[in-house]
């Protein structure tokens, strides 16, 4: 679906633009993510303690993702040496399938059948 390839190409753009903002922010000294299973996982090297990081790392996702749908998750997952290492990841919500009855902005049923 040619909208999914958008998303995918948005979403690895997102991670290139994370990486450059924390080299040139100063606060990270080294950056760089590894995929394994699936999931990406943010290798860092900064002098912050990692719920500090964590905080940050989170606030940059968001100022790389503002004025998208695009919101990032960090999770702190273990020291190795003098890298913090996070998994990291932009997610897009995804599309109501049904009306759960809570009277949402967003509701199913409010839908256009042909939006």
């Amino acid at each position: 679906m040619k909208t999914e390839v958008d998303h995918h190409m948005l979403i690895d753009q997102l991670y290139a633009q994370l990486v450059c903002l924390l080299r040139d922010e100063g606060v990270v000294l080294h950056a760089y993510f590894r995929e394994y299973a699936g999931n990406r996982f943010l290798y860092v090297t900064s002098p912050l303690p990692p719920p500090q990081l964590g905080d940050y790392l989170t606030e940059a996702g968001e100022r790389i993702a503002s004025g998208t749908i695009i919101h990032p998750e960090c999770t702190y997952v273990r020291t190795a040496g003098m890298e913090r290492v996070f998994r990291f990841r932009f997610l897009i919500p995804e599309d109501k399938k049904f009306c759960c009855g809570n009277l949402c902005d967003d509701c199913y049923l409010l839908r256009s059948k042909w939006s």
